[in-house]
């Protein structure tokens, strides 16, 4: 009987050995389930920020397409006012050349009167000198 009760406590004790054995390695598990939780919670709060990342992008190529289409209309404004200004351009040369084209003719008109002037004066004073030279 002493023996069986040996063997009895012998095998309580390996049985002891073994709940040490199993709650050490539960334990381990439950170290390691917390460090997947933080491993998790690491994960959550980075792919957090990379949403807000990617928002933050999103905002900023919203913002770039809007400067994008102001651009554009900035540049077709400009296009525009080159037009307006080539059409005045060309309306101011040829303005400036008919204006020239015509001051041209009134000098033209003013010097070929004193000339005509200038010559019928020219022209008395040889009659007169022709016929005093004949008296």
């Amino acid at each position: 009987m002493e023996e069986i009760l040996k063997q009895i406590l012998n095998e309580i004790q390996e049985m002891r050995v073994g709940m040490d054995d199993l709650k050490q390695g539960q334990n381990g598990l439950e170290v390691d389930i917390k460090d997947l939780k933080q491993g998790q919670n690491g994960l959550e709060v980075d792919i957090k920020d990379l949403k807000q990342g990617q928002n933050g992008l999103e905002v900023d190529i919203k913002d770039l397409k809007q400067g994008l289409y102001r651009l554009e209309v900035d540049i077709k404004d400009l296009k525009q006012g080159q037009n307006r200004l080539e059409i005045g351009q060309e309306k101011l040369q040829k303005n400036l050349v008919d204006s020239l084209g015509f001051y041209t003719d009134k000098i033209v008109e003013h010097i070929d009167d004193k000339t005509e002037a200038l010559n019928k004066r020219v022209y008395k004073v040889e009659t007169e000198i022709e016929r005093l030279s004949r008296q």
